[in-house]
């Protein structure tokens, strides 16, 4: 099924494919020096009990059942859908510099594709708020600076998330090349690490047009992370 770019919606292909990606995040996260670190475990939680009450549906449809065991494995499967495909949009396609191309790939997913041709440079920029959440964990509110409270303007695919973890003050955005991330929806959660903790994290923000285009940065805030 390689290169599909939504759930599939068959009953034991979508089987397989919820529980390679529960079983992908689980291996990606494991171990003292996971590969992957931005995922909180509260979603990996969440994913995979949304993964365990679809299963036990599904395979209760597998043998000689009554039509209420078919009514339910249709509701679990609606509510796992919404699970996995927020989980998706979120955690592995809102994180490009960090579940990459080949990481899709090995679950099945199309990365998105830029190819289209880039319309103009966005004209306004983002306003943001830093909040802190929980430990490690920060959420990013942001919307348009000349919009009525919408989280992007038409046109955008988001926005880019520039961030860096330093001793001294950036000079300027560009300078933010730790880490960068499409929010596409708010508030966005950003997960840091353990020794992270108790430094400080430089942020700026800028519109990604549907073309790939990027428009100009905020001013750069700041924050010590939790």
């Amino acid at each position: 099924m390689g290169g599909k770019s939504l759930i599939p919606l068959g009953k034991a292909e979508y089987d397989r494919f919820f529980g390679n990606i529960v079983q992908y995040t689980e291996m990606m996260c494991a171990g003292e020096s996971p590969r992957w670190t931005h995922i909180p475990p509260g979603e990996r939680t969440l994913l995979s009990g949304a993964f365990v009450d679809w299963h036990t549906a599904y395979l209760r449809t597998l043998v000689p059942h009554i039509k209420a065991d078919t009514e339910a494995m249709k509701a679990a499967f609606n509510r796992s859908k919404n699970v996995l495909s927020r989980f998706i949009h979120v955690w592995f396609r809102g994180f490009p510099d960090i579940v990459t191309a080949d990481h899709l790939a090995n679950v099945d997913i199309a990365p998105i594709d830029h190819t289209r041709t880039p319309g103009g440079k966005p004209s306004t920029r983002p306003v943001f708020h830093i909040r802190v959440k929980d430990t490690r964990l920060l959420a990013i509110d942001f919307k348009d600076e000349a919009g009525a409270g919408k989280a992007r303007p038409k046109g955008m695919n988001g926005a880019l998330i520039s961030l860096a973890i330093r001793d001294e003050p950036p000079v300027s955005p560009e300078e933010l090349t730790d880490r960068r991330m499409l929010a596409t929806h708010r508030p966005f959660p950003i997960t840091f690490r353990e020794e992270d903790r108790g430094k400080t994290v430089y942020i700026a923000m800028q519109w990604q047009s549907s073309g790939g285009v990027l428009g100009d940065f905020t001013e750069i805030q700041s924050t010590i992370v939790p």
